[in-house]
């Protein structure tokens, strides 16, 4: 954030006050996105539209916080005033200024340093997409201490960031701040980084007299809680790099698995469920499948609130993936089945798998990703220079190991991915 003017609210009334340091607001103290490689192919196996990355993080990540850093402290009184605001780094060229998706009919999807490479911001608590323009949402959770509320860094919403391929580059000049110029390289064998610092979006504390900015104003030219270090930045720096590797991608896959009914009963005597669905490949002929660097793999990631379930339940390797599918609602919806899960194995060769979380480190099958033509037919080609492929993989509903099935329904959601690693 680059600030050139600043405005004061007076604080004579407030009943609350900012207890940490703020410099989380600062370009290199801000919470990573933490998407790590990203590789751009030809046209012809990544349109524009396609989905690039994905990750959920938290403003707890950013330097100096953790979960438990108490942030503001307010009056029992303010308990119905307090919010979230968040935009976009509305100022800068590659920070938040550029809705460069919007030509493509990819709306709110902002430039960012990465040539070609757009990103849109999810608050996920209220659901409302990033724009330039401050948006709010009510602070719900927090801890009472005595007469006071206490919102630490736990209490602030995830963060989705999501990245997609465009069909242009940002304008060089027309935005209030050009602090990063130009872009990463555009083509080329290397591995390059992201260097630029600028965020990508800011939260700001709203609520009993805290210097903050107001619902709707553009954030290219409002933002006092930038000079009163009161928010949370978060980006790419550091934490994203891109490439130009021949690679796969993933046509079409079985969208849905259906399993033979099976009682609790049967589960908790070992009897199992299982089922076959088909990953369609279409690859570059230069492409080098494995996982080790600069080799193209596959995973099938969980949804992210099942990741969080088995992390709770110990169900994540040292890797970071996970061992098991849970059902959409385990633990919390009473009407889905309990002690049970899905587990997945390769159909040619039996080998177990599992599958991806969302921590973004790490490969090789600890981590859930596997060679991308591991077990693969080739089916053929249909454009020069290219082949398809077909992989298919065994999905098995069983008992979760050490755990009594209990009865319920069983609707799981998984994603595949195919990347360079």
């Amino acid at each position: 954030m680059l600030v050139t003017v600043g405005s004061a609210i007076s604080e004579a009334q407030a009943t609350c006050r900012k207890i940490y340091s703020g410099i989380q607001t600062r370009d290199n103290n801000t919470a990573q996105l933490t998407f790590g490689r990203i590789n751009l192919t030809s046209a012809h196996l990544q349109p524009v539209g396609t989905p690039l990355g994905s990750v959920v993080i938290s403003p707890a990540s950013a330097t100096g916080l953790t979960s438990e850093t108490l942030m503001w402290e307010c009056d029992l009184t303010d308990a119905n005033d307090l919010y979230e605001l968040f935009a976009t780094n509305g100022d800068d060229r590659v920070g938040g200024f550029w809705d460069i998706g919007a030509a493509d009919g990819l709306p709110n999807y902002f430039a960012t340093w990465f040539p070609y490479v757009a990103v849109k911001l999810t608050h996920v608590n209220s659901g409302q997409v990033y724009t330039r323009y401050w948006q709010q949402a009510r602070i719900t959770e927090y801890d009472t201490v005595g007469t006071k509320i206490q919102i630490k860094a736990k209490h602030l919403s995830m963060i989705q960031a999501e990245l997609v391929r465009v069909s242009s580059l940002p304008p060089s000049s027309g935005s209030v701040s050009n602090y990063c110029s130009g872009t990463a390289p555009t083509t080329g064998a290397g591995i390059y980084s992201y260097t630029c610092t600028q965020p990508n979006g800011y939260i700001q504390f709203q609520g009993g007299g805290i210097k903050s900015d107001s619902v709707g104003e553009d954030s290219s030219r409002n933002y006092r809680f930038w000079g009163a270090r009161n928010g949370v930045g978060y980006g790419m720096r550091a934490a994203a790099s891109i490439s130009y590797t021949a690679t796969c991608v993933a046509r079409n896959v079985t969208p849905v698995v259906t399993f033979l009914p099976v009682t609790a009963a049967e589960l908790n005597q070992g009897i199992t469920r299982s089922s076959d669905f088909t990953i369609e490949l279409e690859c570059d002929n230069t492409v080098n499948s494995g996982t080790a660097t600069n080799q193209t793999a596959l995973g099938i990631q969980v949804a992210q609130s099942a990741y969080s379930q088995a992390q709770s339940m110990g169900l994540v390797t040292s890797g970071g993936a996970v061992t098991h599918l849970l059902s959409n609602g385990y633990g919390s919806d009473p009407s889905v089945a309990t002690g049970v899960g899905i587990s997945l194995r390769n159909a040619t060769d039996g080998s177990a798998m599992n599958f991806l979380g969302w921590s973004n480190t790490g490969t090789g099958a600890s981590s859930g990703w596997y060679p991308v033509l591991e077990g693969a037919n080739n089916t053929g080609s249909n454009t020069q220079g290219y082949t398809s492929y077909s992989q298919t993989i065994t999905a098995t509903l069983g008992a979760l190991p050490g755990l009594t099935a209990n009865p319920g329904k069983v609707n799981a959601t998984a994603y595949v991915l195919v990347k360079v690693q």
